[in-house]
């Protein structure tokens, strides 16, 4: 037996009319179900828990009101049709106008009772319905202003609408504009950085409208949201998608992406910013298809499928400290870097990039002596004595290759001296007597010493010969 036909007044086909009509119909509903959802919620009271991170205002109810319009819509199976019927009344015309859309006319069955169609959104696929996409609407007008239930049908019909043609402007923010996103930690952003190659750096902001809140609060240090997570941001790789809509499907159905070169250039810029700016950006988690939470409520899906891979624990980070600020220089520094990585100079240098990473967010437990030693070895790669470690020579190379004048040369030879002094001291054991305040020095200015290094390389290269450079000042 055939759906009933749709009231007279359903637009079949222009998109305008579709909108107008939907638009018309949702504030009644909105009236209507009211009772029955604040009934259906006492009924069925959400354990709520606490959360060091409360949303403002809190989320909409989608679950809440899914339920609700299946039980409606199953009422006369279960033998409560009498107590739906008001609410069946106005349900039913607005199911009747989203089976219309001429997306999916195509794929819902005109059989009383098989109102299910399938729906995929990038690598993940489930049955939905038509009523959940009203409560969809319903969850998407709730968080816009003025006329909120047209913008809302709006917002639907562009999602139910197929791509003609791949649009190459990409707004972030946009509801069809999803990511894959490397989420870290470390530098609060106060604006967004444009990388290359599509690339962008997102504060925590704009991160909100496709990271769900509970798993920045598991991911984070403990004690960052004192400063309401501000030092979270990620770099995402922004895409247009749309759902796909059939009559049938299965969780096979999946069309995997192939991030791994994003993640790649990803972890790259972490290494590169928080080396300029000497301080630690852990890899919180890779996330691959995320969409905006907004477009994932439009279209009925409380939480959204989002492949997560996540990063080494940062319990040890104290996440009350305020992490800084970008500088203008260095991150300038950086970036120039990061849109150089494919060339020469960068292949050189690459391992030592990650090295010195790597000492920053090193947590071990013996990572002040580790950190020493891995900058050591380090400035004997970038100064070319890998196998040679003679103190004096790495001193004249580094005194000469970053030294302006003879007061700058001498600073520099003393800080390497002790760098080279502390990291003997470790190898032979003898590091008992070393303070930990004398260990965080030697490091802080051991590093310094290699960053600057590091990035002059990149800048302007090597010297021809180092070995010249020692011998005449023989």
């Amino acid at each position: 037996m055939k759906d009933p036909s749709p009231p007279s007044s359903t637009p079949r086909s222009s998109d305008s009319s579709w909108i107008e009509c939907l638009a018309s119909a949702l504030p009644q509903l909105a009236q209507i179900q009211e009772p029955y959802l604040q009934a259906y919620q006492e009924q069925n009271p959400q354990v709520h828990s606490y959360s060091e991170r409360e949303e403002s205002p809190p989320r909409f109810p989608l679950d809440d009101l899914r339920m609700l319009y299946s039980s409606a819509y199953h009422s006369s199976t279960f033998g409560n049709a009498k107590y739906y019927a008001h609410l069946r009344d106005v349900l039913d015309p607005v199911r009747h106008i989203i089976r219309s859309h001429p997306t999916l006319i195509q794929v819902v069955s005109p059989i009383i009772g098989k109102d299910e169609f399938w729906m995929q959104v990038l690598n993940s696929g489930l049955s939905t319905s038509p009523s959940n996409l009203i409560a969809g609407l319903m969850a998407r007008a709730a968080e816009l202003s003025g006329d909120s239930y047209r913008l809302a049908a709006e917002d639907l019909n562009r999602l139910l609408t197929p791509m003609k043609v791949e649009v190459t402007e990409l707004v972030p923010g946009e509801l069809d504009v999803g990511y894959d996103a490397v989420l870290f930690y470390g530098l609060t952003l106060n604006e967004q950085i444009d990388l290359d190659d599509g690339m962008v750096v997102l504060s925590f902001e704009q991160t909100q409208r496709f990271v769900e809140p509970k798993l920045v609060e598991e991911l984070a240090p403990f004690g960052a949201g004192f400063h309401k997570w501000r030092s979270v941001g990620a770099v995402v790789r922004p895409f247009r998608w749309r759902p796909e809509f059939r009559r049938r499907g299965n969780l096979q159905d999946r069309a995997l992406s192939n991030p791994r070169a994003f993640f790649k250039d990803a972890l790259r810029f972490l290494d590169l910013i928080g080396v300029a700016h000497t301080t630690p950006v852990p890899l919180l988690a890779m996330m691959t298809n995320c969409i905006d939470r907004s477009a994932g409520r439009l279209l009925g899906l409380a939480n959204p499928s989002v492949d997560i891979k996540r990063g080494r624990p940062v319990h040890s980070i104290d996440g009350i400290e305020k992490c800084p600020e970008p500088e203008p220089e260095a991150l300038a520094e950086a970036i120039n870097a990061f849109k150089n990585r494919k060339g020469d100079r960068y292949a050189k240098v690459a391992w030592m990039v990650s090295r010195l990473s790597d000492a920053l967010v090193n947590d071990g437990r013996f990572s002040d002596e580790d950190r020493i030693v891995t900058v050591v070895k380090t400035l004997e790669r970038m100064y070319d004595l890998p196998d040679r470690g003679i103190s004096p020579e790495l001193q004249i190379r580094a005194s000469k290759y970053l030294g302006v004048d003879f007061e700058s040369r001498e600073s520099i030879k003393d800080i390497v001296k002790e760098s080279y002094d502390s990291r003997s001291s470790i190898a032979h054991g003898w590091v008992e007597n070393m303070s930990l305040e004398s260990k965080t020095e030697v490091f802080d200015k051991g590093f310094q010493i290699a960053r600057r290094t590091l990035f002059k390389l990149l800048q302007d290269g090597p010297p021809e010969n180092w070995d010249d450079m020692t011998a005449s000042d023989a």
